[in-house]
């Protein structure tokens, strides 16, 4: 596919309290054709109330996991806060050891199937913490599947003009503590719809940045790349954040002083 001559459009929004990072362009009308890639948006804000989540000293200790220079720069561009707001770098992720995820509207049966092969192929990479679908009203995760048209009355947060969007929470730890995906169901085809799926889940996690120099990575921020498998360097994104040696809130200095740069 070609790539357009202008990136994703991203927009901006802090407070004084609120870390808020948002990432957009423009979808069409339900009734139009879309563009080759949809948008995709992603929100965080600090719990409101107290996290009863355990905390990162309840987790074992694991010896230095190893790790690429390229592999550990990608995790700083990515995974350390939110792409625009108060500036602040650090890790967000949960702390469960399990993570449940329910499926809300009408998804197809290839979209079950594509949410099934995510959170298989991401269990396969973490220690700490794994996704598990339930029919649980009290579900972690909540992925909506829906016309663009309900999406700003499935999340009170959502931007208008964008395909697939995601929310979090997290308390004053920066351990996460529930979100809110929504993906576009009409007018975009099975496997764009697919990479979304892979796409806003995976950044439900933590993994919330995107950039722009890994086309086959899923945080890849251009409109023309929508791949539907983690790449290699996204799978030592995961392993790395979900291994057991870093934390909510841990800065920079922090994750590298956790690691051992090969």
């Amino acid at each position: 596919m070609r790539s357009p001559r202008v990136p994703l459009r991203r927009l901006a929004l802090a407070s004084l309290t609120l870390i808020l990072a948002l990432a957009g362009c423009t979808t069409p009308d339900d009734r139009k054709s879309p563009p080759e890639v949809p948008a995709t948006a992603a929100l965080g804000t600090p719990s409101p109330s107290p996290s009863t989540t355990p905390s990162a000293a309840d987790e074992p200790k694991t010896a230095k996991p190893k790790i690429d220079k390229a592999a550990l720069t990608y995790f700083f561009k990515i995974a350390l806060g939110a792409e625009y707001g108060d500036n602040i770098r650090v890790v967000t992720r949960w702390m469960k050891p399990v993570v449940t995820v329910r499926v809300a509207g009408k998804p197809s049966a290839a979209d079950r199937d594509c949410l099934g092969r995510v959170v298989s192929d991401f269990n396969k990479l973490t220690a700490t913490t794994d996704l598990k679908l339930t029919t649980s009203a009290t579900a972690d995760i909540r992925v909506h599947f829906a016309p663009v048209s309900r999406f700003a009355s499935l999340e009170p947060n959502y931007v208008p003009n964008n395909d697939g969007f995601f929310h979090v929470d997290w308390s004053a730890g920066y351990v996460i503590t529930n979100a809110n995906i929504l993906i576009r169901t009409t007018g975009i085809t099975s496997r764009i719809r697919c990479h979304l799926i892979r796409e806003e889940l995976t950044q439900s996690t933590g993994l919330m940045r995107d950039a722009d120099d890994h086309p086959s990575s899923v945080f890849y921020g251009q409109y023309w790349s929508a791949p539907t498998r983690y790449s290699a360097l996204d799978r030592k994104l995961i392993k790395l954040l979900y291994g057991g040696a870093v934390a909510p809130g841990d800065t920079k200095k922090a994750v590298t002083a956790a690691v051992t740069v090969t």
